[in-house]
């Protein structure tokens, strides 16, 4: 793809970190992977799991409503969709908080954290903090 439409791809959006922001949040990551060129039903996977990965975040990092989540998406050179979640959250890895079943401490009865969507669609994500500035930052980049 040329640098141009490379450009024209890069983009950051950044919402109050409450459960209005999901929408707004999805429909930013979704004209963006349209952009790219992903398939449409691969584009609603990577709806359905930025809404998951975004509830995530609500839920367990930011409970209140002073904190922030920003995305950025951009093209990789090999037309991938690299998509880069940040919140003013507490620091909470959903990437290893599955793995333990102490995780149930963080749920009310009936709720469940859940990743499913998310390594379904994204395959390769990572996550750090930003102790310094106290951002999580989520990576994620999406296989065509």
């Amino acid at each position: 793809m040329s640098e141009d439409s490379s450009a024209r791809l890069a983009g950051q959006i950044k919402r109050p970190a409450r459960a209005d922001a999901i929408p707004v949040l999805k429909e930013f990551v979704v004209a963006h992977a349209r952009e790219v060129g992903y398939e449409e039903r691969k584009v609603l996977e990577i709806g359905a799991a930025l809404v998951e990965t975004v509830d995530n975040i609500l839920r367990f990092a930011c409970a209140d409503d002073t904190r922030e989540i920003s995305v950025e998406c951009t093209e990789h050179e090999m037309g991938m969709l690299i998509i880069d979640i940040r919140d003013t959250g507490s620091p909470f890895n959903m990437l290893v908080a599955t793995s333990f079943p102490s995780t149930a401490d963080f749920v009310e009865p009936g709720e469940r954290l859940s990743t499913v969507r998310m390594k379904k669609a994204f395959k390769n994500i990572e996550y750090r903090r930003d102790g310094e500035q106290g951002v999580n930052i989520l990576l994620c980049v999406v296989p065509k």
